[in-house]
């Protein structure tokens, strides 16, 4: 998502764009990109290996790829997309790259459950450390989404504080945005709170859960929009605290369907142990829906707690706490509505894309 509306930002700016990467099969771009920009799928994604898969792309992509050609090179860390381009004898285009998540926070935040869970925490989150490092390390200019990932990269991977930018996530304040229409899966007579992601261990879904069922109240209500290998876990859970009639798992939310969603509840539930930034939570103020979010990721960043939401720590209890204060007030849900849509009025796609252009023009 933030490679595409970066580089159709871009585009839109007069650069011309190419777009390198991963498709899944069977799995077609259905979204349009901006004239100026181009698309080139250099391997297919299956995710069974994915650290293997980042390794494979970006060999891929210099055997393939005259990085002579362009100007500038745009990567990530978290994946390492170009842990293939660290021999900078060969490679004089200046490299920029987007940290969009913490390997090392990823190790520490993913709970061991079942056996996939070990590998990621003990192999492959511990190798994304490794090559994170290598990238950061030969990399001319880093972006931080979050002052959070900022500091981390700072403290924790020891970075030159002069070769880190922060520039946060924007949101598509046209897209995201109040509907009048209702959702079909929201309560007219109930507060509905809605939990988007994957449901892994780092998100946090039974801690929405929790939260729920320690509220005590039968008028208020889950949305669980996501899928992942803890759903049975979760309804598990659900049932176990007595709120399975008041959760309803909605599987997939199509990308055409979940700006309605966000616009027809009442609040957004944002309770991972661990973010680079969190689009979940822009996409909902956008939509006029404030947010009761862990002070993870750009969570800190935005919401002013009282204001256009709340910011909680790890704890279903005073998560709870938090809505209960909106389902006995709707004159204070109202008012945060309003502000939720104003704090996000001017972090828009194209203020993102002026600033990153800054940094290319910064390192040319």
């Amino acid at each position: 998502m933030y490679a595409y509306e970066i580089a159709n930002a871009l585009g839109a700016r007069g650069h011309d764009v190419d777009i390198y990467t991963q498709s899944k099969p069977g799995e077609e771009l259905t979204r349009s990109v901006h004239e100026n920009v181009s698309v080139y799928t250099l391997t297919t994604a299956r995710r069974y290996l994915v650290t293997f898969e980042t390794l494979y792309y970006s060999l891929r992509a210099r055997l393939g790829v005259n990085f002579d050609d362009y100007d500038v090179i745009h990567g990530t860390l978290m994946p390492a997309s170009t842990i293939a381009l660290t021999d900078r004898f060969t490679v004089d285009t200046p490299v920029v790259l987007t940290s969009h998540s913490f390997a090392l926070s990823e190790v520490f935040a993913h709970s061991a459950e079942k056996p996939a869970d070990y590998l990621l925490k003990y192999a492959f989150h511990p190798m994304n450390v490794v090559m994170d490092n290598i990238c950061a390390r030969g990399a001319d200019r880093i972006i931080a989404i979050s002052e959070e990932m900022r500091e981390q990269l700072i403290n924790r991977y020891y970075l030159d504080e002069s070769k880190i930018t922060r520039i946060s996530h924007g949101v598509d304040t046209n897209r995201y945005r109040p509907h009048e229409k209702r959702h079909e899966a929201v309560s007219a007579d109930a507060l509905t709170l809605l939990f988007v992601g994957r449901l892994v261990s780092r998100k946090r879904a039974d801690l929405a859960i929790e939260a729920l069922a320690a509220a005590d109240r039968s008028d208020i209500e889950l949305l669980v929009a996501g899928t992942g290998r803890l759903e049975a876990d979760l309804k598990k859970l659900a049932r176990e605290h007595g709120v399975s009639d008041q959760v309803t798992f909605l599987g997939y939310v199509s990308e055409e369907d979940l700006p309605l969603l966000y616009s027809s509840v009442d609040a957004t539930l944002f309770t991972s142990d661990y973010e680079g930034f969190g689009l979940v939570f822009m996409e909902s103020l956008a939509s006029g829906t404030p947010v009761i979010g862990t002070p993870v990721g750009g969570i800190p960043d935005v919401i002013e707690d009282g204001a256009n939401g709340y910011v909680c720590p790890h704890d279903s209890s005073a998560l709870a706490g938090r809505i209960l204060e909106l389902a006995d007030d709707p004159k204070r849900l109202a008012a945060m509505s309003t502000a939720a849509k104003n704090a996000v009025r001017t972090r828009n796609w194209e203020d993102v894309a002026k600033r990153v252009e800054a940094v290319y023009e910064d390192v040319i």
